[in-house]
């Protein structure tokens, strides 16, 4: 227990340190700077709920990643929301999201990533997010919805962050993506910059697009454009045949060294997946820094871990964060330690199903 919880006061501690990384960054836009000196004090005050929960025996994660649809209007290559998460009985519905959102707010939650398939083509999706100002909304999009009536209505919500998906330039972008998608993001981009509204990018990193994606030149240029969080998040061959795409091993060596020297020179936040989970002791999974949940509102321990004893259909929020499933894999530390840049749980899946199986 002391493990997990020196690696969860270290991870809340980095998430401090990066929302005062992103303060400094916005100090030329007052507006936004004042946002950000806001949602580090909501941080803080969050802090002590999910200390309490604590107290009491459950495990409350600063961060929720919430798939909340399977609807997407692209197909792209490798998608592991597709190939792990295939619909059975259709998203929740707003009612259930809405309440859902209201949970996780009540209980300390203060990051919730909301991926899907697309996340924008839930027509509630803002006024949800609207309701709760508090929360950090990281949605992570394609963007190729983002126009019009629904961009206007983001803009009016600093909290709803999007965090736009790219594979590096054009070539490598429209080859997973589609043709012309590449030149439509970046539009969003530059209405992005003009309007001084935060976003980010997403850049699932595999072996042949490496080099572009770490290039200097590749990320001054999208430093210069606005950005001021990228996610690089190493390949999870859930597709079978897929395995070449997988950083091979000087990759995945120096990615981290890569990331650091990026920090230190630039005026954005670099987030690695899972390789960065070794700076927090391993595995985040589970509850030790979050937990995911799909669209049909399944608790799991993370998005590449597809199984789940709790759903939210007919447990609170607070009751599957307390789920056998959960604490056993809390309990295994030793089982999540990350190797070869995959995450570990994936990896361990046979294993992590078994503790389903056991129930």
């Amino acid at each position: 227990m002391n493990q997990e919880l020196d690696s969860a006061q270290q991870f809340n501690q980095n998430i401090t340190a990066g929302y005062k990384n992103l303060l400094r960054f916005s100090l030329q836009n007052p507006s936004m700077a004042w946002f950000m000196l806001c949602t580090l004090f909501n941080y803080n005050a969050a802090s002590h709920k999910r200390e309490r929960w604590v107290s009491q025996g459950v495990r409350v994660p600063p961060m929720l990643i919430y798939s909340i649809t399977h609807t997407c209007n692209l197909s792209c290559k490798g998608c592991y929301a597709r190939a792990l998460h295939a619909p059975r009985e259709g998203d929740l519905d707003p009612e259930k999201f809405a309440d859902l959102v209201t949970q996780a707010d009540e209980i300390g939650i203060s990051i919730m990533m909301l991926a899907g398939g697309e996340p924008f083509t839930r027509p509630e999706l803002l006024d949800t997010t609207a309701r709760h100002p508090k929360i950090i909304f990281p949605i992570f999009t394609n963007g190729l919805l983002l126009r019009g009536a629904l961009f206007e209505k983001m803009l009016k919500q600093k909290q709803a962050i999007p965090i736009i998906s790219l594979e590096g330039d054009e070539n490598e972008t429209d080859e997973r993506r589609g043709v012309g998608v590449f030149d439509r993001i970046q539009n969003l981009i530059r209405c992005l910059k003009r309007a001084k509204h935060m976003f980010g990018i997403s850049i699932t990193v595999t072996r042949d697009n490496f080099h572009t994606v770490t290039s200097p030149r590749f990320i001054e240029k999208l430093v210069s454009l606005g950005s001021q969080i990228l996610f690089f998040i190493n390949y999870v061959p859930v597709d079978p045949g897929t395995e070449n795409l997988v950083l091979d091993s000087a990759q995945l060596g120096s990615l981290k060294d890569i990331l650091e020297g990026f920090r230190r020179k630039y005026p954005a936040l670099f987030v690695g997946f899972p390789s960065g989970e070794e700076e927090f002791g391993g595995c985040l999974a589970a509850g030790k820094g979050f937990v995911h949940i799909n669209a049909e509102g399944d608790v799991q321990p993370c998005p590449f871990s597809p199984y789940a004893d709790a759903n939210l259909k007919n447990k609170s929020l607070i009751e599957a964060l307390r789920s056998p499933l959960l604490q056993k894999v809390l309990s295994n530390v030793s089982e999540e330690e990350e190797s070869n840049g995959i995450c570990s749980l994936w990896q361990k899946r046979v294993w992590v199903e078994s503790l389903v199986k056991t129930e």
